[in-house]
């Protein structure tokens, strides 16, 4: 079995299918694992979501949550998400929904009963940004999961695989393999297959 590892698509529905393709993507042979930032400042926001949901639902896809992804969830109760989300991108995701509040409040809802903090295997731990070195999982903080930038050494004996801080291209440092190439800045959208390496990008 393959894992397929995607991040940072931030409403490129376009290169995340496209990405999908060059893999080969087979949902019976392939584990996909999408690390989050879905939504925000790319033009299909909305699409990107119907296209996770689709993902999780159908294929057995796991989706993590990644800190647009929480601003997005969190801007439904609390003015100070909302607040930051504006800064964040909101307005591009509003538009994708071309008014349609209830479809925003359906997939806020939805994302935030099926999108977890992260996902780990025997070889490796995958989280939306990374986290604190040489700290338990289970005493991880979610701020740090979602927000976190840091090339140190994690230290928890499996390899941590993450996006979040845009690169020019994968970067590995330490025990983190690092996989935003910056696709909603001009830059491509890349899916790392393991344990190969081999490398899409679009």
């Amino acid at each position: 079995m393959r894992y397929l590892v995607v991040s940072d698509i931030h409403g490129d529905i376009n290169k995340f299918e496209r990405a999908l393709e060059k893999a080969e993507y087979q949902p019976d042979k392939d584990q996909l694992i999408l690390l989050g930032d879905y939504v925000d400042r790319g033009p299909h926001s909305r699409e990107v979501v119907k296209k996770v949901k689709q993902l999780v639902e159908n294929d057995g896809a796991i989706a993590l949550k990644g800190n647009h992804d929480d601003l997005f969830i969190r801007a439904e109760y609390e003015t100070e998400a909302m607040e930051l989300w504006k800064i964040n991108g909101a307005s591009t995701t509003f538009q994708s929904y071309r008014g349609n509040i209830d479809e925003v409040k359906y997939d806020q809802e939805w994302m935030r009963s099926h999108l977890i903090l992260y996902y780990e295997t025997q070889e490796y731990i995958f989280v939306h940004a990374g986290l604190k070195p040489f700290t338990p999982l289970e005493k991880q903080e979610k701020h740090t999961m979602l927000w976190t930038r840091h090339t140190e050494e994690i230290g928890l004996g499996k390899t941590v695989v993450h996006g979040h801080t845009p690169v020019p291209d994968i970067a590995y440092y330490e025990d983190q393999i690092n996989i935003d190439t910056g696709a909603v800045y001009g830059g491509k959208l890349t899916l790392l297959e393991l344990p190969s390496h081999d490398v899409y990008t679009v």
